[in-house]
């Protein structure tokens, strides 16, 4: 609902006279931020506009900020993908969950809802705090074990302020997939970003190229732990992440480089 009514008010602005289009993703929620950017892309490549996107990478402030969630978990607007139709009805799901601290509730929702055949976890690796890998993997011991039945194998690391790392990523496997599973239903993706941002536009990349199904559960309300910021700022001064996502730096391609940090 949030998603659909912002690129509402997206769409009602003026764009004539413009050459570019940049789009600060440090603030918005997933489920606003996406539906904001598949907008403008789309926007974008009928009028030969570049297409900006940046983010502040802070993981020390995005934990100091904790989401009450909604109980269901739904396909973000305009991230839909294959999702219920027929023609996936019979193939097989992988599902990437991006992870994060804190995060269990929410995709544990989001497992029921898909109901994977096979799950790749996203670690960020290099991260701002080196052993948040090992972290991560200590906090979903559980799900790992049981539920998803991830080996180290199906671990999918990618850098925490590098999206073009897990954008490649995500599309090789994509093209094994499609090979393998071609003659038994095909393949369907399923993504899952609810960790940092930078590493999510990654993800959010992917879903562009290839109309992947980004499956998430949007925040009701946000707490603030001030404290807590203050102290990781100080730890830690934020980067900023700049995606030239679309425009004359890729000629009539269109392709999706990182264009600078």
């Amino acid at each position: 609902m949030s998603g659909r009514a912002a690129v509402g008010l997206v769409n009602a602005l003026p764009l004539d006279d413009l050459t570019d289009i940049i789009v600060d993703l440090s603030a918005l929620s997933i489920g606003v931020a996406f539906p904001i950017v598949r907008h403008l892309y789309g926007t974008a490549s009928k009028r030969g506009l570049n297409l900006h996107l940046v983010v502040a990478d802070e993981p020390g402030t995005d934990a100091g900020i904790n989401a009450t969630a909604s109980d269901v978990a739904d396909t973000v607007h305009g991230f839909k993908g294959g999702w219920g139709l027929d023609a996936q009805s019979r193939a097989a799901r992988l599902w990437m969950p991006q992870l994060a601290r804190g995060k269990r509730a929410v995709l544990k929702r989001i497992h029921k809802r898909v109901e994977p055949h096979a799950v790749c976890p996203i670690l960020p690796f290099p991260a701002a705090h080196p052993r948040l890998p090992d972290e991560l993997i200590e906090e979903y011991g559980e799900e790992f074990e049981n539920t998803w039945q991830v080996d180290s194998r199906d671990i999918v690391y990618a850098s925490e302020r590098g999206p073009l790392d897990l954008y490649r990523t995500i599309l090789r496997m994509d093209d094994t997939r499609q090979r393998v599973f071609e003659q038994i239903g095909g393949s369907q993706i399923i993504l899952s970003p609810v960790g940092s941002k930078a590493l999510a536009v990654g993800a959010l990349m992917a879903a562009l190229d290839r109309d992947f199904t980004i499956m998430y559960v949007e925040a009701l309300s946000y707490t603030v732990d001030l404290a807590k910021l203050d102290e990781a700022r100080a730890a830690r001064p934020g980067d900023l992440v700049h995606v030239w996502l679309h425009g004359e730096a890729y000629g009539i391609t269109g392709s999706k480089e990182v264009a600078g940090s």
